[in-house]
């Protein structure tokens, strides 16, 4: 909430109807729940996160927002369908384990198929080997104001799950290789923060959510990892 105490539009009532849909060629193999020892701290953040408002769904269904964790298999990242859900568990992750940018294709196995925008986060793993966690969030409030600061930006051309957003990701990673904050804008509402831990990428988010929030939030609710709730 702003000083006025008026609640701030996390979202746009309207999107573009093809948002939070997997448009790459997904080969998922129905396989047993990842087996990763930090999986349960990945998802105490992704709850974090649900509870922020900053990962959720929409009145229309549509679900936003996802987080990933380098493997040495290649990366484990919520499934596809799940944002409604405030606890996931082991379950609702998927692990990835081979992927193609330009040929818009992932092989996945899990119990669900990766989120939909599983080849962003690949291209940040694929860039350079410093970047262990991926968060994707959605606020209008954070994208406006990171976006009136000059943070780095993808191009408004690249649209959500498509080659041109994993590749105008990997060209940032590539240069920025540990940590980053990036205004997705084609992608409306779209941010993407990475680190080289799971702390570390919460404590970049929640550093900018602190500064770059176009309007002051309360700041009154306090988590694990310092990440300010703006609902």
């Amino acid at each position: 909430m702003n000083s006025g105490g008026e609640s701030l539009p996390l979202h746009s009532p309207e999107k573009r109807a093809d948002e939070g849909y997997v448009k790459y060629v997904c080969l998922h193999e129905n396989a047993p729940a990842p087996d990763v020892p930090a999986l349960k701290e990945l998802d105490a953040l992704r709850t974090e996160l649900f509870d922020a408002g900053l990962i959720g769904m929409r009145q229309d269904g549509i679900g936003y927002g996802n987080i990933s964790l380098r493997t040495e298999k290649g990366f484990v990242i919520s499934a596809t369908a799940t944002g409604g859900i405030r606890e996931l568990g082991a379950d609702g992750y998927s692990l990835v384990t081979e992927w193609s940018l330009a040929g818009n294709r992932l092989s996945c196995s899990g119990p669900l198929p990766a989120s939909s925008e599983a080849l962003t986060h690949a291209a940040v793993y694929e860039a350079g080997r410093d970047a262990k966690c991926v968060i994707h969030v959605h606020s209008r409030p954070l994208f406006d104001g990171l976006r009136e600061a000059g943070a780095l930006c993808t191009p408004p051309s690249a649209s959500y799950g498509t080659p041109e957003m994993a590749l105008a990701v990997a060209d940032i990673a590539r240069a920025q290789p540990q940590e980053a904050v990036v205004v997705m804008l084609g992608h409306d509402e779209g941010v993407l923060a990475y680190g080289p831990s799971i702390g570390a990428a919460a404590s970049l988010l929640s550093f900018a959510v602190r500064n770059f929030l176009s309007n002051a939030c309360s700041g009154e609710t306090s988590c694990a990892h310092g990440a300010c709730h703006v609902s």
